[in-house]
Formats: C-alpha cells, structure tokens, sequence
C-alpha cells in the first residue's frame, strides 16, 4: 500500500513538473534560453528539449510494459538527437511539445490500475523496472533536469 501512495505522489510531482517548467518559460526572457552558460554547456532551451525528447522514451517504455509482458526497454541516448541537429526548437515549442508528450503519458499512467504499476520490463542496465520505477525514473529526471535548466538560466 505504501509503495502505491509513493507512486501517486510521484505521478503528481509528475503533472508539477509540467506547471514549473511552463512557468519558468513564461517568465523567463526567451533571449535567455538560447544562451549556453559556458563553452560545451547546453543552453536552457537545449536542456528542455531533451526533456521533451526522453519523455518520448519513458512512453515507449511505458507502452511497452502495458502491452506486453516483460519486454525489453531499449537505450536511449538524450543527448544523441539534440546533437544530430534535428532539434532546434525555441524554448516556447520545446515546451508545447514537452506539455504533449507529459500530457499523453499522465493520462495513460492515470488509467493504470495497482497491478498495471507492478507490470514490468527488463532494462539492459537497470534489469528488472516496473512502472511504478518508471515514474519514479520519470521524476528523478525531471528534478536533474529542471536543476540543469535553472543554472543554465541563471537561477
């Protein structure tokens, strides 16, 4: 029971994370979001898409493990598409695209029974992950992450 209401008050940090990571845009001046802090320092805006693009990952991990027993979870490298220049988003359409991804995979996450939260995947490093580390997963990246942003903001 107790590791129930962890996951829940996980998945609430969840939905607080979108409301801070808006909030920091809408306040921020956008000139400041395109400004690396140091020389091979990413700047805020490339730190947010990142989150927008491994949030694409935890769905399809996600998704994985609610569809099918014990799937493998793929590796995935944040930083890898960021890097290939695909993404050169202003800080204003990597968060529209971060609130989307958030968006869909909360309410699916809100669908999962206490049984769907046990349902798990193999991780090639982290082995055995339930859903409920997953969201646990989630958050702590989401903390990392925002921690990056507001240094690389000035904050």
């Amino acid at each position: 029971m107790a590791d129930l209401l962890e996951c829940l008050l996980q998945i609430k940090g969840l939905r607080e994370t979108a409301d801070r990571v808006a909030a920091l845009v809408k306040s921020v001046d956008a000139n400041r979001w395109n400004h690396a802090p140091g020389p091979d320092e990413a700047s805020a805006a490339d730190l947010l898409v990142r989150l927008a693009e491994i949030e694409i990952l935890h769905g399809v991990w996600l998704r994985l493990m609610l569809a099918s027993a014990r799937p493998a979870l793929p590796i995935f490298d944040e930083h890898g598409l960021v890097n290939l220049g695909r993404c050169h988003w202003e800080a204003k359409e990597a968060l529209e695209r971060f609130l989307v991804r958030r968006h869909d995979n909360l309410e699916l996450l809100d669908t999962c029974s206490a049984n769907d939260l046990c349902r798990t995947g193999v991780h090639p490093i982290r082995r055995d992950m339930t859903i409920a580390d997953l969201v646990a997963l989630m958050l702590a990246t989401d903390v990392e992450r925002l921690g990056e942003i507001r240094r690389a903001l000035g904050m």
